[in-house]
């Protein structure tokens, strides 16, 4: 017995029941499909049956032949039952309904049907022809010949043998030329709960409503806003009784944790049964997502305590849930159980021990860390997968290290897994970083040539940002076009990006066009966009334009941040106005904003261009009582400025070594500018004295010489050794 239908039916009340009393029969000893309608509409062969089983053979008296002509689509439902063709069901308001005003009828059968060309009339022998008989005539207009037998029969539910048979395939006419998964589950779950209310047998309907709420639920998976549906269906589902599975149950769980509704993933587990490994796991899931690590763990003592058996997917569950966190210790226990339960580690528990100590540890650490495990899993034969390299990857571009990160690109690539956009982008941002502009244009090329890895609106944002940083932001301005062209649209972080680079130059005009594009582009300007703008005018040394812009961002209401009270206090710098400089310091004080390094610099290269030493070491003072704030090389670069004492080489001498006493109170070093510039000033101003005291607080520790200023105290220290020679021979004469 075989469904197919020629329409998109909907059964009408009590045609489930119909169909099966039209007709009397004998037993028969042979197999038949049950197709997948009257419990949806398809096109072309189905994707699977519902059954296969043991049938009734009707047979019946007083028939009576009717002729119906009705176009195309039918809207019917047609039995195939031991070599009869037999209407199973009629869809109210189709064709067959409206225009045989009821002279066809659930439980008819079909004996003949138009030819597939002219006017003759075939006898219906086969599903086949006559479906052949209507695909060809589609459109068009049939002739249906009908017998309909005096006395009613019983055809019954077929037994269910074996799944093997479920999957045949039978050709399909319909109402639509698609496939669609939600009219199919509500077709056969109305199918379903008719067949029950009639007191009959529902086992192949069954199967295939699983099956397709299964295939549904896959669906849904896939698509991130969909937990309404997804809540919809299981509704549906447990108010017509259905009996769900454990495989149902847990497709549930999955869809709910991938639409991000997690808790009701872990709602719908306390309504199973018995659940399996696979449900256990799922559950895992939905409190890690949750970042529940008690109830990781407590599901863990759960499946112990119930005997349910731990796979190597549920550890490696389990194990992601505390990588997440950097938990090393937790991890590491777990990885070690794993064997220690007779499971070998795959791929995922390897993946989730480097990136819990990926998360645990920083810079040069991590990479070591990262790359041993790497080197343990291939010698394990453990094949490395796409998240193994992304990874490995993301620690070499943390170190700076763009030559590993390149070389484990080709090394992903010769063992056949493919780079994806997210792993390429991660080597862009280490090529931003460092400033490798042409690296980043050549990898945004190879990404463009085509591929499994297209780039997206981030590859370009990072394009744009290492050819800005690095000085090409013509290069990075173009690639705005290109970025466009290609259907993307640059972000604002783009453009003030883009800003920032013709800032940096000094850029004004360029500048404010980029703001103009930006507000083309559909971004208002914001505090960054208005910064960016008075770092363009303090870098072309027009301190009035920049404070002239500030005064705009205050009467469109903006609420300045550090940056922008930083770059107004150098305006007034460049201005010479030292009264307005300190006022916007304490404005800025006043208002909570916190100064950085960056805002004292500013303060101190104000107070020693104007000569204003004593302010110099104020700020240097309060600098180091600022909780977070550390002095850079810039700092002891404005503070070691001699052009203050062109005329007073000793003045210069004492002043570094107020410095020196400054960061002596906080306990600070100095660094190897400051002790190189104090032995030039002594040797300048021949103060052989206060260079020997220099000499001994090396000595003692006060100064901390890095590599990079070794070679330069050197040199002082010989120049200084020569003045105090030269003292001595000097006193010797007097």
């Amino acid at each position: 017995m075989a469904f197919v239908s020629t329409g998109c039916p909907t059964f009408q009340q009590g045609g489930a029941t119909a169909v099966l009393k039209r007709a009397r029969g004998h037993r028969i000893a042979t197999t038949r499909k049950l197709q997948g309608l009257p419990f949806g509409h398809y096109s072309g062969l189905t994707e699977s049956g519902l059954a296969a089983g043991e049938v009734f053979s009707p047979n019946g008296t007083n028939r009576e032949v009717i002729e119906v002509q009705v176009q195309l689509p039918l809207g019917i439902v047609l039995a195939e039952v031991s070599g009869g063709i037999y209407v199973a069901a009629v869809k109210p308001g189709g064709n067959v309904d409206l225009m045989s005003n009821g002279k066809v009828k659930v439980g008819d059968r079909i004996v003949g049907t138009s030819a597939a060309f002219g006017s003759a009339t075939w006898p219906s022998l086969s599903l086949e022809r006559v479906l052949m008989a209507l695909k060809t005539r589609y459109k068009g207009e049939v002739t249906l010949k009908i017998e309909r037998a005096g006395l009613a029969h019983d055809i019954y539910e077929p037994k269910v043998e074996g799944a093997a048979d479920i999957a045949k395939s039978a050709i399909v006419l319909s109402d639509s030329t698609k496939s669609d998964l939600e009219v199919q589950v509500r077709n056969a779950l109305r199918s379903f709960v008719e067949l029950r209310s009639a007191g009959l047998s529902a086992i192949g309907t069954l199967t295939f409503l699983l099956q397709r709420s299964a295939e549904l639920l896959k669906k849904y998976t896939k698509e991130k806003d969909r937990a309404i549906s997804v809540n919809n269906l299981y509704g549906r589902l447990k108010r017509a009784g259905v009996p769900l599975d454990n495989k149902i149950y847990n497709l549930f769980m999955i869809a709910y944790i991938n639409t991000k509704a997690p808790e009701k993933a872990i709602s719908i587990f306390q309504e199973i049964g018995s659940p399996n490994t696979e449900c256990y796991t799922s559950l895992v899931k939905a409190f890690r997502k949750l970042n529940r690590l008690d109830d990781v763990r407590a599901t863990k003592s759960r499946m112990e305590r119930n005997r349910v058996p731990l796979s190597v997917i549920t550890y490696n569950t389990i194990l992601s849930a505390y990588a997440q966190s950097g938990d090393v210790e937790n991890v590491e226990n777990l990885f070690r159980e794993i064997s220690a339960r007779h499971l070998v580690p795959d791929a995922g528990s390897w993946n989730n021990r480097m990136n819990a100590h990926f998360k645990a540890h920083r810079g040069r650490a991590r990479l070591e860390r990262v790359r041993d495990f790497y080197k343990s899993m291939r010698l394990g034969n453990v094949a490395p997968n796409k998240f193994t390299f992304t990874i490995l990857v993301s620690a070499c571009v943390g170190c700076g290290e763009l030559n590993l990160a390149e070389n484990c690109l080709a090394e992903m690539v010769d063992g056949g897994v493919q780079p994806d956009t997210f792993i390429y982008n991660k080597v862009m941002e280490g090529y931003a970083d460092h400033l490798k502009y042409e690296s980043a244009l050549t990898l945004l090329e190879k990404m463009n040539a085509g591929g499994d890895a297209p780039p997206n609106a981030y590859t370009y944002g990072q394009t744009i940002r290492a050819c800005s940083a690095a000085g090409h932001e013509e290069i990075a301005h173009s690639l705005i076009d290109s970025m466009q062209s290609r259907g993307f649209q640059p972000s604002a972080h783009v453009y003030v990006n883009l800003l920032r680079a013709y800032a940096k130059r000094g850029n004004i005009v360029s500048s404010f066009r980029v703001v103009q594009e930006m507000q083309d582009a559909g971004f208002d300007p914001d505090v960054r966009t208005m910064s960016a703008l008075m770092h363009a005018c303090v870098e072309s040394e027009d301190g009035a334009l920049a404070v002239s812009v500030y005064s705009r961002m205050v009467q469109l209401r903006m609420n300045p941040d550090v940056v922008s009270y930083t770059t107004l206090i150098r305006a007034y710098g460049k201005r010479g106005d030292t009264e307005m400089a300190l006022r916007a310091f304490n404005a800025m004080k006043k208002e909570r904003i916190a100064p950085t390094v960056t805002t004292f610099n500013a303060l101190i290269e104000l107070a020693m261009r104007g000569g204003q030493t004593q302010l110099a070491l104020e700020a240097l003072r309060e600098m180091n009582d600022t909780p977070g704030v550390t002095l850079n090389r810039r700092t002891y670069e404005l503070l070691c400025n001699s052009n203050c004492f062109e005329n007073c080489p000793r003045d210069y001498v004492w002043f570094l070594m107020d410095v020196l006493k400054a960061l002596q109170e906080s306990k600070m070093y100095g660094n190897g500018q400051l002790y190189c510039e104090l032995l030039s000033a002594c040797s300048l101003a021949s103060d052989a004295v206060v260079a020997k005291t220099v000499l001994e607080h090396r000595r003692t520790g006060v100064f901390n010489i890095s590599d990079k200023d070794q070679a330069l105290a050197r040199k002082a220290e010989e120049r200084a050794a020569a003045i105090s020679r030269s003292v001595a021979k000097l006193r010797s004469f007097v």
